[in-house]
């Protein structure tokens, strides 16, 4: 048979150890799920349009890249929030579309015939894509195939954000030319990474108090050895931001604690807050961190982006990987400054008494091992997720910046692909109800997550940001707009083909559903319930 446009997808994606294909195929990309056996990409057919694209983001966080195809239109405008996600915390997702031939375009211009899953405009998925993607192109021809497939899949590589491809869906078993060679993934230098480091490296130097803050791109740009090393070798404190949680183990000299602003752990906290220098590197900032971007413009230097600013003096252009790598050069020219001691995850307290927030994330922190991907979803206890003491490196994930509920459930179908950890999800009954399907694609192909849903009958964080007294009158009712429908979570989770639940409303009972999670070999669905009124400990 003859080398195909689907071939040349799939042998682009295999080539960068892509091996699994998520999404809903309909007629416009079941070509592509059809030819992937042939290059060992696996599919995986989700329950919903929305859980691919976070599946596939889960994946491409924990591998490196991911791909998702679902339907035209339909699909693809239901996935893009997945995908926006994806763009702002750098998770290279390529998303497939198969899309209108010229003949459905041309009948639609001149005939106002409308095709397949079309809004009666012949760009819409592409213009869509445009605003959530770095590259969105459509193939026409098959000759136009590999230009668009190279250029997309090395700009996701390159710059760690999702692309789109769109390809005319009569192309995919037209005859293609094979890839005549590797992508090509370099990326020059700047020019002025030497001289920002030197800068860089002397105002720590001369600094008191540094600290480096760590931030996702370092992770995603495979810089954590480089990351480490230039710590060691400056003496400096430092810490990660909630979305680069676990890029470094949490551990050793200088360690703070993650900066989770407001809420951060007090140790944290105080270390940003009296840095005389804080040096940021890799770092997407949600909007929690803007009282100390605008208030210390003046100590702090970023790079991100491929731009480094110092000081409030104009952005340069800076490749991050070259950036470090000089960085680590000018540290190893002087000795180390001594620095403390690193600060030691907390101890849990026995178990005892009823569910509380406080409670179950003590649990889970006392039942994590090297074994363990934590997954945190968006919820009122993500401020205690960001203190649980993970082991090792890659050992959390969320939505940080972006901020979707429902997230993690779904992401956790790809994590279990792609990442060696077992993903152990913590999520809210309200995000639970965004993405709960996802159970049914774990039983499906057999992975094996463990979810914990913290069951409390409200949309906990929107009523806190609402009306945070509700959480200290035990007689306040919530805003109705923010009350669930109550589930029946385990009749819900045996019909969708998980057998394995635990209802938790002790401590003790919740360390029992981890033990027994622990030894299960299938996917586990935990319901953690406490009360509507209770709080975090981290939250005032």
């Amino acid at each position: 048979m003859s080398f195909t446009v689907a071939d040349y997808v799939l042998r682009r994606l295999a080539e960068q150890h892509v091996d699994t294909l998520f999404g809903v195929p309909a007629a416009y990309c079941s070509d592509l799920f059809d030819a992937a056996g042939a290059h060992a990409i696996r599919t995986v057919v989700t329950a919903s349009d929305l859980e691919a694209g976070y599946a596939a983001d889960g994946y491409a966080r924990a591998k490196g890249l991911g791909a998702v195809a679902v339907a035209y239109g339909v699909g693809t405008l239901s996935m893009i929030n997945a995908i926006a996600g994806a763009y702002v915390e750098r998770s290279p997702v390529v998303v497939v579309n198969g899309g209108p031939s010229p003949h459905s375009i041309d009948n639609l211009k001149s005939l106002d015939i409308v095709f397949s899953h079309s809004i009666g405009r012949p760009d819409t998925d592409l213009s869509a894509y445009a605003l959530v993607t770095a590259s969105a192109a459509r193939a026409v021809t098959a000759a136009d195939v590999p230009a668009v497939v190279d250029n997309a899949i090395a700009t996701a590589l390159k710059r760690k954000r999702p692309v789109y491809i769109e390809i005319n869906l009569d192309l995919w078993d037209k005859p293609c030319p094979a890839p005549s060679g590797p992508l090509p993934l370099t990326d020059p230098p700047a020019g002025t990474e030497k001289q920002l480091a030197a800068t860089i490296v002397g105002l720590i130097r001369a600094a008191t108090s540094p600290l480096v803050l760590v931030g996702t791109e370092i992770q995603r740009y495979g810089l954590a050895d480089k990351a480490a090393d230039l710590i060691a070798k400056l003496g400096t404190r430092w810490s990660t931001a909630l979305l680069a949680k676990s890029v470094l183990p949490e551990q050793g000299n200088g360690w703070v604690g993650v900066y989770d602003p407001p809420h951060s752990a007090p140790a944290a906290a105080h270390a940003v807050r009296d840095a005389d220098l804080l040096v940021m590197l890799g770092c997407v900032l949600p909007n929690g961190y803007a009282p100390l971007v605008t208030s210390g413009v003046g100590r702090i230097v970023t790079a991100y982006d491929g731009k480094v600013r110092i000081k409030g003096a104009p952005k340069q252009n800076a490749r991050l990987a070259a950036l470090v790598t000089e960085l680590v050069t000018e540290a190893a020219k002087a000795p180390p400054r001594p620095v403390p001691a690193g600060v030691q995850p907390t101890t849990p307290a026995p178990a005892t008494g009823a569910l509380t927030y406080r409670q179950v994330y003590e649990r889970v922190g006392a039942a994590l091992d090297e074994s363990w991907l934590v997954i945190s979803d968006t919820l009122l206890g993500v401020v205690s997720a960001a203190n649980l003491p993970v082991k090792g490196r890659d050992a959390f994930m969320c939505s940080g910046v972006w901020a979707s509920i429902g997230h993690s459930v779904a992401a956790a179908v790809g994590a279990s692909f792609g990442s060696s950890r077992r993903p152990l999800v913590i999520c809210g009954d309200g995000g639970f109800h965004m993405t709960a399907q996802a159970l049914s694609t774990m039983a499906r192909y057999g992975r094996d997550p463990v979810v914990i849903v913290i069951d409390n009958g409200i949309y906990a964080y929107e009523q806190f940001l609402l009306n945070r007294s509700y959480f200290t009158d035990p007689n306040a009712q919530p805003k109705p707009y923010v009350t669930l429908n109550r589930w029946d979570y385990t009749k819900f989770a045996n019909a969708l083909g998980i057998q394995s639940t635990h209802t938790a409303t002790t401590a003790t009972a919740l360390d029992t559903a981890l033990t027994t999670a622990k030894t299960s070999t299938t996917a586990t669905l935990i319901i953690a319930q406490t009360n509507p009124h209770d709080l975090p400990q981290e939250l005032p």
